[in-house]
C-alpha cells in the first residue's frame, strides 16, 4: 500500500487492528521530539481526552447525551391538549 496523501495515512491508521493502533501510539511517543515531550506528562483529563481516544469522541458523546436528555425532558412534559 503507497500512502501519498494525509488521507491515505488516516485510512491506514483506522484500519488498524487495536493491538497494532497499541504499537503505533507507543513507538510515536517513544520518538517524540524532546521539545513535545514536556506536555506529554499531562493527564488524559487535562488534554481533554477523558475517556475516549480523540476529542471528536468526546464531542460525539456528548452531542449523543445532549440529544438523549432532550428527549427525555421532551417525553416528560404531559401533553398541553389535555
Amino acid at each position: 500500500m503507497e500512502l501519498k496523501t494525509i488521507q491515505d495515512i488516516e485510512r491506514a491508521i483506522d484500519a488498524l487492528p487495536p493491538h497494532q493502533l497499541a504499537e503505533l501510539y507507543a513507538w510515536l511517543d517513544q520518538h517524540r521530539a524532546p521539545h513535545l515531550k514536556a506536555g506529554s506528562e499531562a493527564t488524559v483529563f487535562e488534554q481533554g481526552l477523558g475517556l475516549f481516544g480523540s476529542p471528536a469522541d468526546a464531542v460525539l458523546l456528548d452531542e449523543v447525551v445532549r440529544i438523549a436528555y432532550d428527549e427525555r425532558r421532551r417525553a416528560a412534559r404531559p401533553p398541553s391538549s389535555l
